[in-house]
C-alpha cells in the first residue's frame, strides 16, 4: 500500500513538472497583439528628394537615313554598324561607268558649243563693219545677230549639262551627311540600289547615322503626376545595362496630348541627356527619376509613424490625448438611432438586411444612404465595419468606393468610408505630394519615459519620409507600431504547434520547454 502511495505521488510531481515546463505556467502575461512590431526611432535631419519615377527608352536626337541620289551597283562599302564616321567621309561607291560616259559626252558638247559661240561672235563683228560700209543689208546683219545669240545659248546649255553630269558622277560616291555613329547598315557589296530622288518608293536606305553625344530619353508619366513635371527640371537616368552608372539630364519637352491604354492615361516627356562616355545606345531601356524639388537638411519623420486624425487610429490617439473615452450608453444610443442595419457593439453586420434595404435604390440614393449610415457610427463601429468588409473581400472600397459585399463594380452597393464620395473610376495615388502641402498628423512621442500622442505639422513627402514643419525636434524619439505579416504568420504557426503539442502530448513546442 505504501509503495502505491509513493508511485502515485511521483506521478503527480512528474505531471506537474511536465505541465510547468512544457505547457507553460499560468502567470498572467500581457502579450502584444499578433504580428505587431514596435520600433523606437530618433528624429534626424536629412535631405528630402521628391521625384517622379517612370520607365524610358533612349532615342538618338539627329537620326539620318542615308540614301543615294544615283542608282547603280555598289562597288565599295566603307561602313559598319557601330563605327564612328566623320562628316564628308566616303561611305559607299557605286559603279561610275555610265555616269563617267555621260560626263565626258557633256564635256565634248561644251567644247563644241564654245567653238561655235566664238565663231558666231567673230561673224557678228564682221557683219557690223560691212553694214557700216553699206556692203550688206539690214536683214543680213540681223540674221547674223540671231546666229550669234543661238550660239551663246547653246554654250550656256552645254555648261549646264556638264555641271549636271558632273553632279551625277559625284553622286555615285555617297558621303556621310553628318558625324555620328552608324546605327544600322542595310546593303552589301554588289547590291543594286535605287535612287532616292527619281524613285517613287523613296529609294533604298543604305545606312542610319545618329549623333549620340547627346540623346533623348522618352518616358511616359502618369496623368496624376504630370502636373508636377515642368520643363527645365533635372532628371536622373539609370540604364538597365549599367545599373551602377547614373546620367544627368533635363526635361526639355512635355507632350500636350496624352495617350490612354488600359484605362491609364500617360503623357510623353522627353529628357535631354549628355552621353559623354558613349555608354547609352539607341533603344536601351532605363529608369528615370524626375526631380520635383530637393530640400536639404530638414527634419524628417518616417511616414509609417504618421497617423491621420480622421482615421480610426488617429481618433483613438486623440481620445487618449484628451483622456476622454466614449461612454457605452452613448455608443448604444447611436447604434439604435441609425436607420437600417446598423452595426451594434457586439452584433455582427447584417449584410442580407443591407442588401434588401438598398436593392431598389438608385446609385445616388444608395451613396447618400451609406454616407448617412457611416456618419451615425462610432469610430469603433466603423473600425469593425472596415474589418468585416476586408474579410468579405472589399479591397480598397473604404477609400475608393468599393462594395461592402466585396463586389466593387457593376451594380453592387457602394461603400463610402468616412463620407468620401468616389466615382466609377478610382483616382490612382500620386507618387509625390504637393510641394506646398501642409498636413496635421499624429505621432507617438517619448515624454517622461512614456509615449504620448502629439499633433504635428508635416509638409511634402515621398514614399519614405515627410518634412516636419512644427511639433517635432531633432533628437526626439518616436514610437512606430506596424503589423508584420511574416511575424503574424510565425505567431499563427507557433500557436498551431502549441495546440498540437497540448493535444498529442508532444514535447518541445513551447518557449519555456525549450524542446529536446
Amino acid at each position: 500500500m505504501k509503495k502505491i502511495v509513493i508511485v502515485v505521488g511521483v506521478l503527480i510531481v512528474a505531471a506537474g513538472a511536465f505541465g510547468y515546463f512544457f505547457l507553460g505556467s499560468n502567470e498572467n502575461i500581457e502579450a502584444a497583439p499578433a504580428g505587431q512590431v514596435t520600433r523606437i526611432v530618433k528624429i534626424e535631419r536629412g535631405d528630402l528628394n521628391l521625384t517622379v519615377s517612370a520607365n524610358g527608352v533612349v532615342q538618338p536626337i539627329n537620326r539620318i537615313e542615308v540614301k543615294s541620289k544615283a542608282s547603280g551597283q555598289i562597288e565599295q562599302l566603307n561602313v559598319e554598324e557601330g563605327e564612328y564616321v566623320s562628316k564628308g567621309a566616303l561611305l559607299i561607291a557605286l559603279d561610275q561607268k555610265t555616269a563617267q560616259n555621260d560626263y565626258e559626252q557633256a564635256h565634248a558638247d561644251l567644247a563644241l558649243a564654245e567653238a561655235n559661240a566664238l565663231q558666231q561672235e567673230n561673224n557678228y563683228k564682221r557683219a557690223i563693219e560691212l553694214f557700216e560700209k553699206a556692203l550688206i543689208s539690214q536683214q543680213e546683219r540681223d540674221q547674223i545677230n540671231v546666229e550669234n545669240v543661238r550660239a551663246k545659248s547653246q554654250l550656256l546649255k552645254g555648261r549646264a549639262a556638264l555641271a549636271t553630269m558632273q553632279e551625277r558622277l559625284q553622286d555615285t560616291r555617297i558621303i556621310a551627311p553628318s558625324s555620328g555613329i552608324v546605327l544600322s547598315k542595310n546593303v552589301e557589296v554588289g547590291q543594286i540600289i535605287s535612287s532616292g530622288v527619281s524613285n517613287v518608293g523613296g529609294g533604298t536606305v543604305l545606312a542610319t547615322i545618329a549623333d549620340m553625344e547627346q540623346v533623348h530619353v522618352e518616358t511616359n508619366v502618369d496623368e496624376v503626376d504630370i502636373g508636377k513635371v515642368r520643363e527645365g527640371q533635372r532628371a536622373r537616368v539609370v540604364a538597365d545595362a549599367y545599373p551602377d552608372d547614373g546620367f544627368n539630364g533635363e526635361v526639355i519637352r512635355i507632350s500636350p496630348l496624352g495617350k490612354s491604354q488600359q484605362n491609364v492615361t500617360t503623357f510623353s516627356v522627353v529628357i535631354l541627356v549628355r552621353n559623354l562616355s558613349g555608354k547609352l545606345k539607341a533603344g536601351m531601356s532605363c529608369a528615370v527619376d524626375i526631380e520635383i524639388f530637393r530640400r536639404q537638411q530638414v527634419v524628417l519623420v518616417p511616414n509609417e509613424a504618421l497617423k491621420d486624425p480622421r482615421s480610426e487610429q488617429g481618433q483613438a490617439m486623440l481620445a487618449s490625448l484628451r483622456n476622454e473615452a466614449t461612454p457605452p450608453a452613448e455608443v448604444k444610443q447611436d447604434s439604435v438611432k441609425s436607420n437600417g442595419p446598423a452595426v451594434a457593439e457586439d452584433q455582427p453586420f447584417d449584410f442580407r438586411a443591407l442588401r434588401e434595404k438598398t436593392q431598389n435604390m438608385s446609385p445616388d440614393e444608395r451613396r447618400k444612404y451609406f454616407q448617412d449610415q457611416m456618419a451615425k457610427m462610432t469610430p469603433e463601429q466603423r473600425e469593425r465595419m472596415s474589418q468585416m468588409r476586408q474579410r468579405a473581400g472589399g479591397g480598397q472600397g473604404g477609400q475608393e468606393g468599393g462594395s461592402p459585399m466585396g463586389g466593387g463594380g457593376g451594380g453592387g452597393m457602394m461603400f463610402f468610408g468616412g463620407g468620401t464620395a468616389a466615382g466609377p473610376r478610382g483616382r490612382r495615388a500620386s507618387q509625390v505630394s504637393n510641394e506646398n502641402e501642409v498636413r496635421e498628423r499624429l505621432v507617438m512621442v517619448r515624454e517622461d519615459n512614456k509615449f504620448i500622442a502629439r499633433v504635428i505639422k508635416v509638409g511634402p513627402s515621398n514614399f519614405d519620409h515627410s518634412e516636419v514643419l512644427d511639433g517635432l525636434k531633432e533628437g526626439e524619439e518616436i514610437q512606430i507600431v506596424t503589423i508584420s505579416r511574416a511575424k503574424l504568420a510565425a505567431d499563427q504557426m507557433n500557436e498551431r504547434m502549441r495546440n498540437m503539442n497540448s493535444v498529442g502530448g508532444l514535447g518541445g513546442g513551447n518557449v519555456r520547454g525549450g524542446g529536446r
